[in-house]
């Protein structure tokens, strides 16, 4: 069997892992420390994340889920990716439950949930190794996501252990994070790398790859600055 027939339940599971992750751990912080928020705010985000992890596999399985005209894919894509990222950005600046919810998340949690980043070593071996993808691609978002994924629990570590310049440490590895998920599309664009269209590859682009983790960096910067005063005591 040749070995990339492995990858792609391992990508679905990432994308699972990460949906139901973060959903989880929304829930379980917002019933024990914010019943002043609505009561519904936290399975609304679990609720939110798993519809936008379904629309992105449904969409992204053209062999299963054809559109009428193809052509209409790619821009269906586009909001796919753009549209949830942009309504939870608006839901945590602009709403009171958001930014409770946001404000009052431990620090550490918003780092070490994104250690799932590591799997971006798959870009590496096995995609470039068969030479499914070029190495102009593979190799910056390959080194990028796996050094954020192992990075992080050692950051958020440190926040937890208000070790000294944690949270200095702490923005440095989310400008680093959003870097990678900058240049990942960026040489994927110029490279033009097909596959990322590609079953199950693209919900990469669609959820788990720059939406998901842009939107938790930005998260996580914002909840860093609420919480300035109390990381450095």
């Amino acid at each position: 069997m040749h070995p990339l027939t492995a990858i792609p339940p391992f990508v679905q599971g990432i994308a699972a892992l990460v949906i139901f992750a973060e959903g989880a751990f929304l829930i379980a912080w917002h019933a024990r420390q914010a019943e002043r928020t609505r009561p519904g705010a936290a399975p609304l985000v679990a609720g939110f994340l798993a519809l936008w992890f379904a629309v992105a596999l449904l969409l992204g399985d053209s062999a299963h889920f054809p559109l009428p005209s193809e052509s209409l894919r790619q821009p269906l894509s586009g909001l796919v990716a753009l549209v949830p990222f942009a309504g939870a950005l608006l839901w945590v600046f602009r709403s009171t439950a958001g930014r409770a919810i946001n404000s009052t998340t431990a620090p550490a949690a918003l780092i070490a949930v994104q250690f799932y980043r590591v799997a971006g070593v798959f870009f590496i071996f096995p995609y470039l190794a068969y030479g499914t993808l070029p190495a102009g691609f593979a190799w910056p978002a390959g080194v990028g996501d796996t050094v954020t994924g192992l990075a992080a629990p050692f950051v958020a570590l440190a926040l937890l252990r208000r070790c000294r310049r944690s949270l200095t440490l702490a923005v440095a590895w989310n400008l680093f994070g959003i870097l990678d998920l900058i240049v990942a599309p960026a040489t994927a664009t110029h490279f033009k790398v097909p596959i990322l269209a590609m079953y199950p590859l693209s919900l990469v682009p669609l959820f788990v790859g720059p939406p998901l983790g842009i939107l938790t960096h930005v998260l996580s910067l914002r909840n860093l600055a609420m919480n300035r005063k109390a990381l450095l005591t």
